[in-house]
């Protein structure tokens, strides 16, 4: 029984009232995102209107695809350098006050090499490519997880101008409302027959496939009805609540829980334009725009130009009537009888090499805001058969590295990393990791132990690259040193090397067993100094027993031991 039974209708209609205020205010927005899918891509152009079927009459208008290329390439790129399948991109680790505990560090280990395998088995990097689409051309993205009772991590990319949300006061979405159609079957299949409203049942009679129109409201629960995680009915109980209502009827057909917020909205940036408060964010799509618009018309007018020259306009000699027309394999007539008659083309002018610099710019510029230069810097530089020396390639990293961190930054805090936590919490709850240690629990109240969650901690390669520049500075610092060395050896004394190797190994992302404790490092360095010792005390002994067998050799034996 829903706990919203008595109330239903007046609950039901304020969710929906408040669905068409926050889609009203989306409106401006869909507009753009419309015309931005319309110039990039034309599979996503079905915002401001609903499409069940392929239209590519919309393909037709684009001239140019320079845009779209250039924006898929760049999300290929980010996906691979944030979020790569083929090799490890988070790490759970231990929290401050577990920060030098060997056993939370190895469970925690063996928790992301878990979670890593899990994540691949799922549908992640499918859903996860496509919602960056949308954060990159929309600057907004949502995408949704859930560990299932069969142990099943799964994830769903909610398409842009299908849901609102609302933030809390720290600017993180905390609500959610998603709008979505289901034929009479489908919504039987999902809801059971026994929770469809009339309106459904009798398309199920009559076996029409009409589609209805649902709500999915995401958000936290009052205080007074949630409970301890026990007993009866436990997930009309949770911290947040989940409930679909079928719009017309206004009827609840489902209600449940979730322990935490299972979306994610992720914004490129945030739109921070003055007197204009919203949350909705700002992409790569929306510089786009304004030079792909350029870009397609120049696009259109060149193959005009191309056309008329290939198939000039004719003059023919007649009586001359109407307007000069200059369209290609167009007619003119002329008065005949002056001079030789005769059928020649107009001549069609036009500088073919401005419009082609114009045309190379506005493509340059494009990629230029889809970053495509940073993630394909060495690439580009290995077809021209150029080598790089590593401070070249280190300068040029860092300068394209600084201009997606903050993109990359809010990425990982916004997506990734709540992410990895809900599907730890999942994880941990249907018995998919091992056992936490002791040390890993905490008391928080006379009867209530926890173990908190991890920190997560990027692995992937643009984290490695941008905790590279920190150690940019030491590196040139050692490589001058070093140098100086030849000629004062003494300068290599100013510099901590235990420090430096330790550091350079925990940013550049290495495993922590690759380096030896300082402990042990202290016990091979003093047996190194003893057998050192050893060595130069067998030397000198050697050397006296031979001196001993010399002429002399008492007296030279007597000034080796010093008389």
């Amino acid at each position: 029984m829903s706990n919203y039974q008595n109330e239903g209708t007046e609950q039901t209609k304020a969710w929906i009232k408040k669905n068409d205020r926050l889609k009203g205010e989306r409106g401006v927005w869909e507009t753009i995102w419309q015309e931005i899918a319309e110039h990039v891509f034309p599979r996503k152009a079905g915002i401001t209107q609903k499409d069940y079927t392929p239209n590519n009459q919309r393909d037709a208008y684009l001239y140019d695809i320079t845009a779209k290329d250039s924006l898929e390439r760049a999300v290929a790129g980010y996906m691979t350098w944030t979020t790569d399948k083929s090799q490890p991109w988070f790490e759970l680790t231990p929290t401050l006050q577990h920060r030098n505990s060997e056993p939370v560090k190895n469970w925690l280990r063996e928790c992301s090499m878990l979670g890593a395998e899990y994540v691949a088995n799922s549908n992640f990097y499918a859903e996860r490519h496509e919602s960056l689409f949308d954060k990159w051309g929309f600057g907004t993205d949502c995408l949704f997880s859930q560990v299932t009772p069969d142990r099943q991590t799964r994830f769903e990319k909610i398409r842009i101008g299908t849901y609102v949300f609302w933030t809390d006061w720290m600017g993180r979405a905390e609500g959610l409302i998603r709008e979505f159609d289901l034929t009479a079957s489908q919504a039987e299949g999902q809801f059971g027959l026994e929770n469809l409203p009339e309106c459904i049942m009798a398309a199920l009679t009559n076996g029409t496939g009409k589609k209805f129109t649902f709500l999915h409201i995401v958000e936290p629960r009052p205080a007074k009805d949630r409970g301890d995680g026990t007993g009866y009915e436990v997930g009309k109980r949770k911290p947040f609540l989940s409930a679909y209502v079928e719009k017309t009827s206004c009827k609840i057909v489902q209600e449940g829980g979730f322990d935490s917020f299972p979306f994610t909205v992720g914004r490129f940036l945030k739109w921070d334009a003055m007197g204009s408060e919203t949350d909705w964010g700002f992409g790569p799509g929306f510089s786009l725009l304004p030079e792909s618009r350029q870009l397609n018309f120049m696009a259109k007018m060149m193959d005009v130009h191309s056309e008329k020259t290939v198939f000039p306009p004719l003059m023919v000699p007649d009586t001359y009537e109407g307007t000069l027309k200059t369209s290609a394999r167009a007619i003119n007539f002329y008065p005949a009888g002056v001079g030789a008659d005769s059928i020649y083309p107009l001549q069609v002018t036009g500088d073919w090499t401005v419009a082609m610099d114009r045309l190379k710019m506005r493509q340059e510029m494009i990629k230029r805001v889809c970053h495509l230069d940073m993630f394909q810097m060495f690439a580009q530089n290995a077809a021209a058969n150029r080598e790089m020396t590593a401070y070249e390639a280190s300068q040029l990293a860092g300068e394209k590295l600084e201009a997606i961190s903050p993109a990359f930054d809010r990425d990982t805090t916004e997506s990734i990393s709540p992410h990895v936590i809900r599907c730890f919490e999942g994880w941990a709850e249907n018995g998919m990791l091992p056992p936490p240690p002791e040390e890993a629990i905490v008391q928080i109240g006379p009867s209530l132990i926890q173990v908190p969650n991890p920190t997560v901690t990027m692995t992937n390669r643009l984290a490695l690259a941008l905790r590279a520049l920190s150690m940019r500075s030491a590196d040139n610092h050692i490589q001058s040193v070093l140098s100086i060395a030849a000629i004062v050896p003494d300068i290599v004394d100013t510099v901590n090397f235990d420090f430096y190797s330790s550091e350079r190994a925990r940013l550049a992302g290495c495993d922590p067993h690759l380096l030896r404790p300082m402990e042990e490092v202290a016990q091979m360095r003093q047996a190194r100094a003893q057998a050192a010792q050893a060595q130069q005390a067998a030397m000198m002994a050697k050397e006296i027993a031979g001196a001993v067998k010399n002429v002399g050799g008492v007296e030279k034996a007597r000034e080796l031991v010093g008389g």
